[in-house]
């Protein structure tokens, strides 16, 4: 790959080939061709540049999923700036972390954002903007860009924020190389091309979005965007995916197993659909079955996984009939992708054998550059491969514990840290400790993670109080501070934390408690 290849020569690319081509399948049917994605991309760009963002700044999107908005991703990516995706519905505290860590140069939306947001935007002294009118965007030159001729593999394509353990979400850097690489691979592994429809349920702030967006739109399918109005009716999610012609499906598992539950999902729902993608926690076999038994054989299958900091995903399992011989636990996490390797590593850094537990730790070229402006978590996750062959290496330490069997084949056993993956996010259960320990009623807080026997399960906190308080008070001031999905189910005040012979807090203890209430 050239050093000056990059994201928007690729793009460019596609468009080349298939200018005609829908590469937005909007509701009723409404397609946006290569040829008109790529105009408005080159005008947002030039309109970009002409407020000052240029390469390797940043550029933070409020994006409602509209055409506009996907075209200032790769808007952004044409002039080497990188996007980051943001929740409007994030506490804007939190939001306030974050634009103080990635330092935007410019906001962007494509939609009337709460005063909350324009308040913390403002407080941080970040530009916000919306939109142009349709009248002045035609206004501005539609060529291309000069200026994407001197983006490199190195320059970061976006930033995705995940749950941080010190109390602050970290943003993960990912470059042009490491998208350029998971889109061939992607491609390949799930026979992507010009005929396939690809949904787009995933919120753009959240990881998965990444397979939607690179995915279809660089490898000359079509992406059909699914805004937070359809997917949070789960009767028109499904009749929107089967009207609009979806053959490619991704989400996190919790999402198919609603739709199930829901009975929204029937053998006769998406008579197109070919291939159903499941990814970003564990799907209970028992519950998996049930797909399983709805699609097969006209759809395949796969269980994927990989963390933020591999741009998305980076192994795949297709499942089949053989896997269902018996109903406990999780179905396999696959196979690396071809050009990755990995290391499964004890507690001192030291390779385990074949069969025997211990934390993935993966290389390759689909590495994220690192966690903006955090060098110090950097170098604790991302370190010099201690078994290299002489060349110097880099790896990512997932956390991870996994085995390996004799086909290569990865199987998820645990967590070697207090991270936990709940309705598909990624939670560092630090980050909601420290929101409750930052509330004055609170001396200190622990919280663990309840897996239920065939969904995704449930936080609990416990802590302990310097003044009288009540579970619901607790409840509505931490919604000042983390999203929905990270307010913990229950939260039990006690008069003291249990702890260990050490001294330390005792999570065991209080995972044994809430598995008998």
């Amino acid at each position: 790959m050239s050093y000056r290849y990059n994201l928007g020569l690729a793009f460019e690319g596609v468009v080349a080939s298939c200018p005609d081509r829908p590469a937005l399948i909007l509701a009723g049917g409404h397609a946006v061709s290569f040829a008109a994605l790529d105009r408005l991309a080159n005008q947002l760009a030039h309109w970009l540049s002409s407020l000052g963002l240029g390469r390797r700044d940043v550029l933070a999107l409020f994006n409602a999923k509209s055409v506009e908005g996907h075209a200032l991703m790769l808007a952004a990516l044409k002039i080497g700036a990188a996007y980051v995706n943001l929740d409007d519905q994030n506490p804007p505290q939190r939001l306030a972390m974050i634009l103080a860590t990635c330092q935007p140069r410019l906001a962007v939306s494509d939609h009337a954002l709460p005063p909350a947001i324009l308040d913390c935007c403002d407080a941080g002294s970040v530009p916000l903007l919306l939109l142009p009118d349709p009248a002045v965007l035609e206004c501005l030159p539609a060529e291309r860009l000069a200026a994407t001729d001197l983006v490199t593999g190195t320059d970061p394509a976006y930033l995705m924020f995940t749950s941080g353990s010190t109390g602050t979400p970290k943003g993960v850097a990912i470059g042009h190389a490491s998208v350029l690489n998971f889109i061939r691979w992607a491609r390949v592994e799930f026979g992507i091309g010009a005929g396939d429809r690809l949904s787009g349920a995933n919120p753009l702030h959240f990881d998965n979005s990444v397979f939607d967006f690179y995915a279809s739109l660089f490898s000359g399918a079509a992406l059909v965007p699914l805004g937070r109005e359809i997917v949070s009716v789960p009767a028109e999610l499904v009749r929107q995916v089967g009207e609009r012609g979806c053959t490619l499906w991704f989400s996190v598992p919790s999402l198919l197993i609603y739709l199930m539950t829901m009975r929204q999902l029937s053998a006769d729902s998406w008579p197109t659909m070919r291939c159903l993608v499941f990814g970003g926690e564990g799907y209970p076999k028992a519950e998996l079955q049930k797909l399983f038994d709805l699609f097969h054989p006209r759809a395949r299958l796969v269980n994927v996984y990989g963390p933020t900091e591999c741009t998305c995903i980076c192994s795949a399992y297709t499942l089949s009939e053989a896997d269902f011989a018996q109903l406990h636990g999780l179905p396999p996490l696959g196979r690396l992708a071809p050009n990755f390797s990995s290391l499964v590593l004890d507690e001192e850094q030291r390779l385990v054998p074949d069969g025997e537990v211990g934390e993935l730790c993966l290389l390759g070229p689909q590495l994220a550059l690192g966690y903006y402006r955090n060098a110090e978590h950097s170098r604790q996750r991302f370190a010099g491969n201690p078994h290299g062959t002489g060349f110097e290496e880099r790896f990512y330490r997932t956390g991870d514990l996994v085995r390996q069997d004799e086909h290569g084949v990865f199987w998820f056993v645990g967590r070697s840290d207090n991270q936990i993956k709940h309705l598909g996010y990624r939670i560092e259960l630090e980050e909601i400790e420290a929101a409750l320990e930052s509330l004055p009623q609170i001396r200190q807080a622990v919280c663990v993670y309840h897996r239920l026997r065939q969904q995704h399960g449930r936080i609990a906190a416990f802590v302990s109080s310097r003044s009288p308080v009540d579970e619901a008070t607790l409840r509505q001031a931490l919604r000042d501070h983390l999203p929905a999905y990270m307010i913990p189910t229950q939260i039990e005040i006690l008069a003291e934390l249990p702890k260990n012979a050490n001294g330390k807090l005792d999570r065991r203890q209080l995972q044994q408690r809430l598995a008998g209430l």
